[in-house]
């Protein structure tokens, strides 16, 4: 063979193998055997695309308000940015009013602001509201976890409170409740077991739940104590940290409350009961501060909270006195396949509906769902129906009146999820639907700074119309 031969017979080789893996690309290569179904041959498309991001389909294209302005060119006007806060409120005072006065007296009067964060999985273990709580309480002070639950499926995973109980008996949302139970905030009621002889003075009886400060800044320590609770009939009692207390009260919550000058670093609570008995929480605060209270419910779509009772959510009101209610929901309700969430605006309006009558003082956050991503062959896109969800969502919280946030679009919008799932940094799980604790300590974190540019553009607009009115 000539040396000109042996010079071209790489390139030929070269040449017949693309022409090879073209023909399959574009041959018919997907075919079922029985249950098995082979994968559509695709040797090329990494070649003629540069990632997976371009190979989506364009999702439609959802079109933002501006956040309203509230009778003042002082409030920075944001129009078309998808991934601020809207408040929908058509009154001349925003809706989260109530909760920037609270910051406001919180740092001048050294007061408390909570907040109840109520959500899915993707709140599950603390994730995104330990961090939003962290840094909220960075700038304007406050110690502990606020309220904790009495068991927990996921007390082991959970990184911001150390907890350990035996021997509860718990009711939830999600099944049918006995009729001398009733649910607390959280979804959840926790009832002791019950003792037959009540022997007061043996300390090491009962049902029994531990917290201990984790050394993080700003739950480390608190120096009081809240325990709610149920309606209470006969001799009911907690040890708490070595002393007993009996448990009485006939309104749907009751509160048991302890402090102390010096700081506690563990609650250590041991129930000793005749009767039975809700038990729905402690919470671990400061006398000052802000508040963050968890109340993640796994599997929930939100629709479910019509369940807990209205003189609950008031009576609960009347002991932590909550300035913010946000709403995360929506992951359990959406689903490739559905085109339609009629129903889930008309379940979801009657839900805030009783959680504004029930606060009718407190500003409320609807968060959207955030993108979630599904396999379609060999590649993974956004479920075509989050972007159908995050309108619903938003036409709720406008029916409503109330702030929304559209978490969907803060991550990043359509094909957001895979970026955060496979970018060099990773923020979400393998599952494309849950965030890890890097991407919850993001979002997080991401929530607190668009709370706080609202929080900003209102004390411009307060000091706006105040030299208006000194002009005057």
């Amino acid at each position: 063979m000539s040396s000109r031969n042996k010079l071209y017979q790489p390139l030929v080789m070269l040449f017949a193998t693309v022409l090879i893996l073209v023909a399959f690309s574009f041959a018919e290569t997907q075919w079922n055997f029985g249950f098995f179904r082979s994968k559509k041959i695709d040797y090329i498309s990494e070649l003629l695309l540069t990632g997976k991001a371009q190979k989506v389909p364009l999702p439609t294209v959802i079109v933002s308000d501006s956040i309203i302005a509230k009778d003042s060119v002082a409030v920075v006007q944001r129009q078309f940015d998808i991934t601020e806060i809207i408040d929908f409120n058509s009154d001349s005072t925003p809706e989260l009013a109530p909760f920037f006065e609270s910051l406001t007296q919180t740092l001048k009067s050294k007061n408390k602001t909570r907040i109840a964060y109520f959500g899915d999985s993707m709140i599950e273990g603390d994730l995104i509201s330990q961090d939003f709580r962290s840094s909220m309480q960075s700038q304007f002070g406050g110690y502990g976890v606020g309220f904790v639950p009495i068991t927990s499926h996921v007390s082991g995973f959970r990184t911001s409170v150390i907890h350990s109980f035996k021997d509860w008996v718990t009711y939830n949302l999600l099944e049918e409740i006995p009729n001398n139970h009733s649910l607390g905030i959280s979804g959840y009621a926790f009832v002791p077991s019950i003792m037959n002889t009540l022997d007061t003075t043996d300390i090491n009886s009962g049902s029994w739940v531990k917290y201990v400060a984790v050394n993080k800044n700003h739950i480390d320590k608190f120096n009081t104590i809240k325990l709610l609770y149920g309606k209470s009939d006969k001799s009911n009692y907690v040890i708490l940290n070595g002393k007993r207390y009996l448990l009485k009260g006939t309104e749907p919550v009751n509160e048991l409350q302890i402090e102390q000058p010096n700081y506690f670093t563990k609650v250590d609570a041991r129930f000793q009961c005749e009767s039975p008995l809700d038990i729905y929480g402690f919470s671990l605060e400061s006398d000052s501060g802000v508040f963050v209270d968890n109340f993640s419910f796994r599997g929930n779509s939100g629709l479910t909270l019509s369940k807990i009772k209205k003189e609950v959510y008031e009576a609960t009101q009347a002991h932590l006195d909550y300035d913010l209610i946000v709403l995360e929901y929506g992951l359990n309700a959406i689903s490739p396949q559905v085109k339609d969430f009629s129903w889930y605006e008309l379940g979801m309006d009657k839900v805030i509906k009783l959680i504004r009558s029930s606060f009718p003082n407190t500003s409320i956050l609807l968060v959207s769902v955030g993108d979630k991503a599904y396999k379609n062959g060999n590649e993974f896109y956004t479920d075509p129906s989050v972007p159908i969800m995050v309108n619903a969502q938003k036409r709720l919280a406008q029916k409503n009146n109330i702030a929304f946030w559209s978490l969907y679009d803060a991550m990043g919008g359509y094909g957001s999820m895979v970026k955060w799932v496979e970018g060099d940094t990773v923020l979400a799980n393998k599952d494309y639907t849950h965030l890890n604790y890097k991407g919850a300590k993001k979002v997080g974190r991401l929530l607190y700074e668009k709370i706080m540019s609202e929080y900003r553009d209102y004390k411009k607009m307060k000091f706006s119309v105040a030299s208006v009115g000194d002009k005057k």
